[in-house]
């Protein structure tokens, strides 16, 4: 069996599952057909992966994987998460998710009247994080927060209307996943275009 245990980091020193494996010997494979990028694939390892079945709008079942990587291994992802992405995704042929592990501090957890809390470590802007991993490669372009009768908060987040032909399939399985991890629901929607932006989609139609 291939193990990369340089590649897979479990943090109660468990044996890895097949699947890890298999991911941990694909992100390998990908380094080696990519020397040029060796400097960001040797910082990037996997805490977990896991094969989660969702529904669709329509009821259709699908399914994606979520792969959980170290905190640490966040800035070499941003410069070759795509390529990461689209290789698991053709290598298992279904949608793949690629997040940070992050930590939350509770207000409670000072130990000091003196002692600060990281604005990055509080529930608000974790979860801001977390959503943004999610809709990776897209960027988030809007929100806006509704409340329904019975008083229910509905967060819509709008992504680049750039990048739709990529996105609007894998909607459903973002909004999924982000509500896996952080319980909260939301929809999701492109903004309207720019003048400059309609002219790019424009462009790109008439190829």
């Amino acid at each position: 069996m291939f193990n990369r245990r340089d590649k897979i980091i479990k943090k109660d020193g468990s044996k890895p599952s097949d699947l890890e494996e298999e991911v941990a010997k694909s992100l390998h494979s990908l380094e080696l057909n990519n020397k040029s990028l060796k400097m960001q694939f040797t910082t990037i390892f996997i805490n977990s992966v896991e094969n989660v079945e969702y529904e669709m709008a329509d009821g259709t079942p699908s399914q994606y994987l979520l792969v959980r990587i170290p905190h640490r291994s966040f800035a070499a992802l941003k410069k070759v998460g795509a390529l990461i992405i689209e290789h698991l995704e053709d290598h298992f042929d279904k949608l793949v998710f690629v997040v940070a592990n992050r930590t939350i501090i509770s207000p409670s957890a000072k130990h000091h009247p003196t002692q600060m809390r990281p604005r990055s470590r509080t529930l608000t802007a974790v979860h801001k994080e977390i959503l943004q991993d999610c809709v990776f490669p897209s960027n988030i372009s809007g929100r806006s927060l509704r409340v329904n009768l019975e008083g229910k908060r509905i967060q819509k987040v709008m992504l680049d209307p750039l990048d739709k032909p990529d996105m609007e399939a894998k909607l459903d399985a973002i909004c999924h996943v982000y509500q896996k991890l952080t319980t909260h629901k939301i929809t999701l929607g492109f903004s309207k275009p720019s003048v400059f932006q309609q002219k790019i989609i424009d462009s790109r139609a008439s190829k």
